[in-house]
């Protein structure tokens, strides 16, 4: 890569040297990458740079601020860390994602704009959405994991590493090691998931969304989480 000009956002940074940072770009054009760049490169706004290197860790040089939004604040901001963290974590490095890209700028520009309690979970569920899908880990609403289409009257628990369970009275079937209570749903509302993330299934995409992102994350804690409830905790 020789002064090649990029599309990006930052996700994340850490100091480097007196004057400078390492960053961790989502760019448009080869996914996530690593770079050094003089400090003070902000998040959550659309840049425009040039990188050169052969190596993992490029030089970044002429990022500018490709458009002035708005300041993230309160449970938007905190909202936006999470995407960054979760991004981040997920991404393999330079591995071009223009759809997870175009969805990533989405994402910010609606969390610029005043939201309900519901509609912040709409926003984050839809982006969580489309990093599933595209990574491999879409959702399967039409069959359980025996591969039998889903009815609308059993209980059903989700496996993030299996699908969905059906629930058997005598629960012989049920792989508790692998299974959350919480995570049972009527396969009516499975069915309904189908017609999208709206305000009548938000909850329930929220609900699964959380079991498949803590299975990612090997149920380690998200620091982005630990802020977010800190800040609730505090208002």
């Amino acid at each position: 890569m020789r002064n090649e000009p990029l599309q990006a956002y930052s996700l994340h940074q850490r100091p480097f040297q007196e004057k400078r940072s390492i960053y961790y770009l989502l760019t448009k054009e080869h996914g996530v990458l690593h770079g050094v760049a003089k400090k003070g490169i902000p998040q959550f706004v659309p840049l425009t740079l040039f990188a050169s290197g052969k190596k993992s860790l490029k030089t970044l040089q002429q990022v500018h601020i490709a458009e002035s939004v708005p300041s993230l604040m309160g449970q938007q901001q905190y909202a936006a860390l999470y995407v960054n963290e979760i991004t981040l974590k997920l991404l393999p490095v330079e591995d071009s994602v223009p759809i997870i890209y175009e969805q990533y700028g989405q994402t910010m520009r609606q969390l610029q704009g005043v939201l309900s309690r519901d509609d912040l979970k709409m926003v984050l569920r839809a982006y969580e959405q489309v990093l599933f899908n595209e990574l491999g880990f879409a959702i399967d609403l039409d069959q359980d994991c025996d591969q039998y289409p889903i009815e609308a009257e059993p209980l059903y628990r989700f496996a993030p590493d299996r699908g969905w369970v059906k629930q058997l009275e005598s629960d012989e079937n049920l792989d508790c090691a692998h299974i959350n209570a919480s995570s049972a749903l009527l396969g009516r509302s499975i069915i309904g998931m189908r017609s999208g993330i709206t305000t009548h299934t938000v909850n329930d995409w929220s609900q699964i969304h959380r079991q498949l992102i803590d299975h990612l994350f090997d149920y380690q804690p998200l620091q982005s989480r630990i802020l977010w409830q800190q800040f609730f905790r505090y208002q």
